[in-house]
């Protein structure tokens, strides 16, 4: 399966929505809109290329040429030096190591051009998959923070992992 990243694009959004309108890929998103359609990927893709490069970079997650999925990270606001990702794919491609390989070529790009010392990421502590990622790309668990979340009328714990530029591999 080949893996590309891309910019965003209006024509994929029917893809997208098709993938993230999943009860369990909307649970780990943070964004709890569900149904999830065509015109909520298209005004996400809308704010996505509006605010690329000015508050996030985003890229939508080809497999052989299909939107699959997206990966973003939000620029350093006001100075900071740190940047915090995200990740989601649809749920048949869970398992595959193709969240890690497009999170792992948004933390290469941001660490080669952003003057940035941190890459942060958050996971709720169920989603195994996705601690899982950020363990893959080098991230420590830095905290855990307790019934952070409230979901679907339940509390749930949220991991807190980072990874500082001297620490990171980009090989």
């Amino acid at each position: 399966m080949e893996i590309q990243l891309v910019l965003p694009e209006e024509s994929q959004a029917e893809d997208l929505a098709l993938q993230r309108n999943d009860r369990e890929v909307v649970r780990y998103t943070g964004d709890p809109k569900y149904p999830y359609t065509k015109e909520d990927a298209l005004a996400d893709i809308r704010s996505f290329l509006e605010e690329e490069n000015k508050s996030r970079v985003t890229r939508t997650i080809l497999a052989d040429g299909r939107p699959i999925g997206i990966v973003y990270f939000y620029l350093p606001w006001r100075g900071q030096k740190s940047v915090e990702l995200g990740y989601w794919i649809g749920k048949q491609y869970w398992g595959q190591g193709i969240s890690t390989y497009a999170a792992k070529q948004l933390c290469d790009f941001a660490f080669r051009t952003l003057d940035i010392n941190r890459i942060c990421a958050s996971a709720l502590e169920v989603n195994v998959g996705s601690w899982r990622v950020m363990e893959k790309l080098g991230m420590r668990r830095e905290g855990t923070f307790i019934k952070a979340i409230y979901q679907d009328g339940e509390f749930f714990n949220d991991l807190y992992y980072a990874v500082l530029r001297e620490e990171y591999s980009m090989e």
